[in-house]
């Protein structure tokens, strides 16, 4: 990858299916590859780490930011590689942290779904108002997601329907809106400083 070409996409007018899903080139799939594998290493490194939050009857009020680095691998490398860190970040947090693989690793299929909308948009980092669009379209990413999870707690594991709500919808729902909404527009942001600072350092 040459000093100029960004790994972010950046807004412009017409980009085909094929460079939204960063497969034009050999070199571009395997950036997209590379993306998702330290995507889900890094969701499931966030996931191990015990994140504070509150408890009220069903409710649970605090933060994921596991789920905000499925829509930011999304936003800055497009659409495979949002779906592939949410399914490869879940089949592996699964593993690790539930020692099963549950429900034929649609869970992950269904995290993975967010970061495949999210990536699907086209962003300029530096913009105020392309980053509340990133937030929009992460929140928007994560009811999905939340709503394919409930379905495959309810027809693939046959769960009751009152424990999908409760213990699947509610708590994803109030974890991850605010997660996805406040985070995920500051991770990318901080990519972007990071990757601007990197080619500087190479001039």
């Amino acid at each position: 990858m040459s000093e100029t070409e960004s790994i972010a996409p950046q807004e412009t007018p017409s980009r085909t299916l094929i460079e939204k899903l960063q497969i034009q080139s050999s070199n571009a799939i395997l950036l997209t590859l590379i993306a998702s594998l330290v995507g889900a290493i890094i969701y499931l490194g966030i996931e191990m780490i015990p994140m504070p939050h509150l408890a009220v009857s069903l409710f649970t009020f605090g933060l994921a930011p596991s789920l905000s680095v499925i829509a930011a691998v999304g936003a800055i490398r497009g659409p495979i590689a949002g779906l592939l860190t949410g399914y490869i970040g879940g089949l592996l947090a699964s593993i690790v942290l539930n020692g099963e693989i549950v429900a034929l690793t649609l869970y992950g299929l269904a995290l993975g779904v967010m970061g495949f909308i999210v990536g699907f948009a086209n962003y300029d980092f530096t913009k105020g108002r392309s980053l509340a669009k990133l937030s929009v379209l992460s929140a928007v990413g994560l009811i999905i997601a939340v709503i394919l999870t409930v379905l495959i707690g309810l027809f693939v594991e046959q769960i009751a329907t009152l424990v999908a709500i409760g213990f699947q919808l509610l708590p994803l729902l109030t974890l991850g809106l605010p997660t996805v909404i406040v985070l995920t527009p500051l991770f990318v942001r901080f990519w972007q400083i990071l990757e601007s600072q990197i080619i500087l350092a190479r001039q």
